[in-house]
């Protein structure tokens, strides 16, 4: 009894300890976005102090940063759902049909995803100058696509594995045919895996920096390229900077609310088999 009295409070102070190192930068960020200019760039930290909220109106209004948060949003939404609609079909047949050669097909896809971004973006910009796509929110959404392709790829695969095959034989039994079997029967089963994927794909293409950062200019510029134009010669403007953090953390915190249930239960089951 002591001894498990003992396990309980320690595993209560480790889970003390990690939340403040998790939370603590976020605190400050957030108490930085109500900081004055002179307050953020105090040599003592400040914890008291008089808040001030010009910073959010000056770099979304003023600024124009607003815009910015749109495109991100419609690159991140967008090249979710392309690469959810590419790649859960794709990791329906890797998981349920054995064909030649599916093994190396399907490592080529995890190699895509392990090139560094540096080696494919010049010929990715170089290819969507030849079509005339430079300089638009489809030339970064469809960049996103493909680093994000092989992800869903791979923990679909494993999701769709570890159900049963002989639901897929009950249900054409039933008179379903092979699509209506993974659109009706299979899709919701697999809606964990769907869910947890989603949000990475999400995150990822969100915090995307490079890609959006060569593909296109000002006009459709996503929040991670417009950050560091905050840095300017006569200093970075923190406040500023601490504001378009806090605003740029919001929709991962939403998305991330909206499919908690299934994130768990995605992230467990359907990376680590197939």
């Amino acid at each position: 009894m002591i001894r498990s009295r003992g396990w309980k409070m320690t595993a209560v102070a480790t889970l003390v300890v990690v939340l403040v190192l998790f939370l603590t930068p976020y605190l400050w960020i957030f108490l930085t976005s109500f900081k004055t200019r002179l307050d953020a760039l105090a040599d003592v930290p400040v914890w008291t102090f008089s808040p001030t909220f010009e910073h959010y109106p000056k770099i979304f209004i003023d600024k124009g940063y607003l815009s910015l948060v749109w495109n991100s949003l419609n690159v991140a939404i967008f090249s979710t759902l392309l690469s959810l609609s590419i790649g859960v079909p794709a990791a329906y047949v890797f998981a349920r049909y054995d064909f030649a050669g599916k093994e190396d097909l399907f490592f080529f896809f995890l190699t895509t995803r392990m090139a560094p971004p540096i080696s494919i973006v010049v010929p990715m910009f170089l290819l969507f100058s030849l079509i005339g796509l430079t300089d638009m929110p489809i030339a970064v959404i469809l960049a996103h696509t493909t680093f994000n392709l092989s992800l869903v790829v791979w923990m679909m695969r494993g999701f769709f594995a570890d159900i049963p095959r002989e639901i897929d034989e009950a249900a054409m039994l039933d008179g379903h045919t092979r699509g209506g079997t993974f659109l009706k029967i299979l899709l919701p089963l697999a809606s964990p895996g769907l869910g947890a994927t989603a949000v990475l794909c999400f995150i990822l293409s969100w915090n995307e920096f490079l890609y959006a950062f060569i593909l296109v200019a000002f006009e459709s510029r996503t929040l991670t390229v417009g950050i560091p134009g905050l840095v300017t010669p006569h200093g970075t403007l923190w406040g500023q900077v601490a504001a378009v953090a806090v605003v740029a953390t919001l929709p991962i915190l939403l998305f991330t609310f909206l499919v908690q249930k299934h994130l768990v239960r995605g992230l467990t089951f359907g990376a680590i088999k197939g």
